[in-house]
């Protein structure tokens, strides 16, 4: 079950109620994120993609404004492991020899919260349940380290982890404030 975070809370109905905290809506562009939580969910399938495992990452995205939250969805199929290896690597993780002797990533999923990396994030629309045209963010591709821009281009350079505490081990950049 959710936690109350993401449930929300009731309201009385006298409540003082604000607008604050509701979706915001990034340019097309390429950011500076951290990883906030991970959650593990279950794909049912679908006829493009057989039923696997999938992780719900929240990203704390760096915007010129602050931090502005984006799940991304990865999932756990031969069809995506390339995705997955790319999240990875955008956070510095490097690939390793298997027992083959071929290069491959090896999730470390309990060692990403607090980890720092580069993505491109794009527009992409969609049709809303009342027949309306919505948009949202996705995650187009995750950067290598080799792929990041010299530094980040918004002066805060240091996300605010809230729920899990941040890794034993610092990421290998830092953006500091």
């Amino acid at each position: 079950m959710a936690d109350n975070t993401e449930l929300g809370e009731a309201l009385d109905w006298d409540d003082e109620v604000s607008d604050e905290g509701g979706f915001t809506l990034l340019p097309a562009g390429t950011y500076p994120f951290e990883v906030a939580k991970v959650e593990k969910e279950y794909f049912e399938g679908s006829n493009k993609m057989a039923p696997c495992p999938r992780a719900a990452v929240t990203l704390n995205v760096l915007t010129d404004t602050g931090w502005v939250p984006l799940v991304d969805r990865l999932m756990l199929n031969t069809k995506t492991a390339w995705r997955v290896a790319r999240f990875f690597e955008s956070l510095g993780f490097e690939k390793e020899p298997n027992a083959e002797g071929k290069m491959v990533m090896r999730p470390h999923w309990n060692e990403i919260v607090g980890r720092q990396g580069w993505a491109k994030i794009k527009v992409r629309t969609y049709a809303k349940k009342d027949g309306g045209e919505g948009e949202a963010n996705d995650v187009d591709t995750y950067l290598r380290p080799a792929e990041w821009p010299e530094r980040p281009e918004p002066a805060q350079t240091s996300i605010p982890v809230h729920e899990q505490p941040a890794p034993a081990q610092p990421a290998h950049q830092s953006w500091d404030m």
